[in-house]
């Protein structure tokens, strides 16, 4: 593996000490309880927040998930390049990234991987559609609302039923194979055997919820575990390599995992229901938010407002994700324009519309399968869309 490379431009000729980069690799489990412990192995497989893993996290790893082949220091050429650490690099010496092309050894594959990583306005299209039932014998409703979708690992799949007040796990082949009974709002993934959960009031008209649940997965079983609570209402929630994202319809909150406030990132009491649903970009530099009435809104870290996306089409955005390239998918239900449509990276304009889909409530992207799952208000199945 080089860790050197040079740019001419002009007369000028730059040395880049790629080593710069490629130590700046970090066990994300360790990284999760703010410990800065450099990592040894690298997972394909695994997704999101926990890829990388240090000497004695990898034990973990690999007792849980038996079919992964993480790649160790001595495979680093295959592990993916840090593009921050490379821009940055670029940036010191005065460089474009789209420069990269004459750094000589770094050209073709690093720079194939950097292009990938940094093509996150490429629009999704799909190539197939594909409906799977997720009902059981024993749920308490006929029909399904699914709210929430959290993509754990190549195999295991969350899906929160509020109707049927469950919480249902489904194999790859989108079985429902374990479930629990909760009535669950929004969800979001934590590490690839935990999930953080938002609980809708049991009634109509009660309060809503001011704690966050935690549901792990063991095998094939989900455990209840700890909660946390706050002191508003809680209605979306999402999660960084570090702490969680809670909103409570008129505001967005910024928590440590221990519940700790560390601080409201933003406020608005003018619209309706102007802080819904949130989904945070895979660096963590934007957070995007749901509003009841036609809008989503690009935050930066600290909260402040950097772009306002409206569309008269889009009534009532209910739920929104970012997939680990950054494309930005948003459903449109209730009684809205029933659509997915994707936004471009810094949520500025709309690129596409996914597809027309019957009151879609919630959406995933599973990348390792290339396909975008949906759940559906009032049905009893899912929709999966292989895309290219």
């Amino acid at each position: 593996m080089a860790t050197s490379s040079e740019s001419t431009v002009g007369e000028d000729r730059v040395y880049i000490d790629l080593a710069d980069c490629y130590k700046k690799y970090y066990c994300s489990p360790c990284q999760k309880d703010k410990i800065d412990q450099l990592a040894e192995w690298y997972c394909k497989k695994c997704k999101y927040c926990l890829i990388y893993y240090c000497a004695n996290c990898v034990i973990n790893h690999n007792t849980k998930f038996k079919k992964h082949k993480p790649y160790g220091i001595a495979d680093k050429d295959k592990w993916p390049f840090p593009k921050k650490e490379f821009q940055d690099v670029l940036q010191k010496h005065g460089l474009h990234e789209d420069l990269c092309k004459d750094l000589g050894t770094l050209c073709e594959r690093k720079c194939a991987e950097v292009s990938a990583q940094g093509d996150s306005d490429q629009v999704i299209s799909v190539r197939q559609i594909s409906r799977y039932n997720v009902s059981l014998p024993s749920d308490s409703h006929a029909f399904l609302d699914i709210g929430a979708i959290c993509d754990l690992s190549d195999d295991q799949i969350l899906v929160a039923d509020r109707f049927s007040k469950r919480v249902k796990l489904l194999n790859d082949q989108y079985q429902v194979v374990g479930h629990c009974d909760l009535t669950v709002w929004d969800m979001c993934k934590i590490s690839p055997s935990e999930v953080a959960v938002i609980l809708y009031p049991d009634s109509i008209g009660a309060r809503w919820t001011d704690e966050v649940h935690f549901v792990s997965v063991n095998g094939w079983r989900l455990v209840k575990g700890r909660k946390l609570q706050f002191q508003h209402h809680c209605k979306g929630i999402a999660h960084d390599q570090r702490d969680l994202y809670v909103t409570s319809g008129t505001a967005l909150y910024k928590y440590s995992m221990s519940g700790d406030l560390l601080k409201k990132l933003y406020e608005n009491t003018t619209d309706n229901l102007p802080v819904y649903k949130c989904a945070v970009s895979p660096s963590g530099d934007r957070i995007f938010v749901t509003s009841n009435l036609y809008k989503v809104r690009t935050l930066a870290r600290d909260g402040t407002v950097l772009h306002t996306f409206i569309d008269p089409d889009l009534k009532y955005p209910h739920g929104i994700h970012v997939t680990d390239l950054g494309q930005v998918l948003v459903c449109d239900n209730w009684g809205g324009s029933d659509t997915i449509i994707q936004l471009d990276t810094e949520g500025k304009k709309k690129l596409a519309t996914i597809a027309t889909v019957k009151s879609p409530r919630s959406v995933s992207f599973n990348r390792s399968t290339a396909s975008i799952i949906v759940g559906q208000f009032y049905s009893t199945t899912i929709l999966v869309f292989k895309v290219k």
